[in-house]
């Protein structure tokens, strides 16, 4: 969950000086940042299954995933943002200040909580579309098995929603593959 500090503007420099000697990730959007905060158990383990599924899949093919802790640069306005799990293929970064921030991944994934819900689906999905690179946002909810799947298809953003644990999301132009039975894999009891 993010909460936004109540600060006045503040400019890149000042974010960028901030983000250097932080104790937490800072997200910046436009003047305003916020402090990105714990998630709940659920949250974490759907990371963590996402990422091993993911590492696994992707070996040798050029593309890697990575956590939370990566921050990508969104292209509309100046937005610098945490997502949950990105996926980029022969990665590129930007460095300010001595950090790196990925600018061309292909793959986005948001773990969704009544919190985030609303700002995943809607702000963020809305910022994260202006990144070149971009091809597939998947929103994964943290209550209930539940996947949605954006695909940029003949340049429009095509959703698909998985909700059965028996599921899987295709993703051929990357090679794979994830089973809703692995990505909520040990989360609840009946979803095993």
């Amino acid at each position: 969950m993010a909460t936004c500090l109540k600060h006045p503007f503040v400019t890149l420099a000042e974010y960028f000086a901030r983000e250097g000697n932080a104790t937490e990730r800072l997200e910046y959007l436009n003047g305003e940042v916020r402090a990105m905060g714990g998630a709940q158990p659920e949250h974490n383990a759907i990371g963590a299954n996402l990422i091993g599924e993911l590492r696994s899949a992707l070996r040798g093919s050029g593309c890697r995933p990575m956590t939370s802790d990566q921050r990508v640069k969104v292209n509309a306005g100046s937005p610098y943002l945490y997502p949950d799990v990105s996926v980029a293929c022969a990665p590129e970064y930007t460095t300010i200040n001595g950090l790196r921030t990925l600018v061309n991944p292909v793959l986005i994934i948001e773990v969704t909580s009544p919190s985030t819900e609303q700002r995943d689906r809607g702000t963020k999905f809305l910022q994260y579309q202006t990144i070149a690179s971009l091809s597939h946002y998947v929103l994964v909810d943290s209550t209930e098995v539940g996947l949605l799947h954006y695909a940029m298809t003949d340049g429009q953003w095509q959703p698909t929603l998985y909700e059965s644990i028996d599921d899987q999301l295709q993703l051929p132009d990357l090679g794979l593959t994830l089973a809703l039975r692995e990505v909520y894999l040990d989360v609840w009891p009946s979803a095993t």
